[in-house]
């Protein structure tokens, strides 16, 4: 999408003045609205869907398998596809890198231990649909991908349930592979819902700035004027690394104030907790029907 000198100026103009709107009336720490759902892939020990306003429309599964291992990387498996590239491509491997990254540094990896030898190996498949047309020459796609595909994996992992272990935990002297129970309403939640001191999976969001002003989940029109933007990880109810300053536009871009960093971090904080309770709200439900928004 290019914008108009006329056009950029506005939107520009109307988010820095001191009486600060945006072109979509929306707040600075306001989302677009989102629809999502879970529990609809019947194959799957957890799964979920999302789409937005620019109709990027994401499906997420997750599967679990009983492996005998020692090494806690190979637990956890991330692949992101979409649909029309190639798996082998910049945007498809960095999407898989970061995401992969972010869950790694935060995951409670006792959730997946079944026995002394044996734990349950995570494959989280992410399918990105639709991508529309303008995202493929916008710097923007990458971070934007990323925060709905956390929001996505997000939702998936809490509503994922495993089966039922009935065999011992000990089993420093025993061969056998664990063993479940065949009664599906004996599963468990991997992340316990009714625990607060259980992980939560990292979500990622994108703040961009403007003059003074910081926003939460910039439009692509919005991209445009943007001088600077910001990448923060939230994780476990506080921002953690990776945070990376980040273009979002290589029309208007300029130095990166210190007090904008201070101001994004602050934004993130706010808006973080109403974002984890609407993405819980929706994986309590396991819902099949495609109306659940935030």
């Amino acid at each position: 999408m290019v914008l108009s000198v006329a056009e950029s100026s506005y939107i520009y103009d109307s988010l820095t003045s001191s009486n600060s709107s945006r072109i979509d009336a929306r707040k600075a720490n306001q989302y677009r609205p989102l629809n999502a759902n879970c529990g609809f892939l019947p194959n799957s020990n957890g799964s979920s869907r999302i789409y937005n306003a620019d109709g990027i429309e994401i499906i997420t599964s997750v599967k679990a398998k009983v492996v005998r291992t020692e090494r806690i990387a190979d637990l956890i498996n991330v692949d992101i596809d979409i649909h029309g590239e190639k798996d082998n491509t910049t945007l498809c491997q960095q999407l898989t890198t970061l995401i992969k990254a972010s869950i790694m540094d935060s995951f409670q990896f006792d959730l997946l231990k079944l026995t002394g030898k044996y734990y349950f190996q995570l494959f989280i498949d992410v399918s990105i649909l639709y991508l529309p047309e303008d995202f493929s020459a916008s710097s923007y796609t990458l971070y934007s991908l990323l925060s709905l595909i956390s929001m996505n994996v997000y939702i998936s992992l809490k509503s994922t349930k495993l089966p039922f272990l009935i065999s011992s935990k000990d089993d420093f002297d025993v061969e056998e592979e664990p063993t479940f129970s065949d009664d599906w309403e004996l599963s468990k939640f991997l992340i316990p819902q009714d625990s607060k001191n259980t992980f939560q999976p990292p979500l990622i969001f994108v703040v961009g700035t403007a003059g003074e002003k910081a926003i939460i989940d910039p439009s692509l029109e919005e991209e445009e004027i943007l001088e600077h933007g910001i990448c923060l990880t939230w994780s476990n109810s506080k921002v953690t690394t990776p945070i990376q300053s980040l273009t979002l536009s290589t029309n208007n871009t300029k130095a990166l104030k210190l007090s904008l960093i201070s101001e994004a971090i602050k934004l993130v904080k706010n808006v973080a907790p109403d974002v984890i309770s609407a993405l819980d709200t929706i994986a309590s439900q396991e819902s099949d029907d495609f109306n659940n928004g935030f």
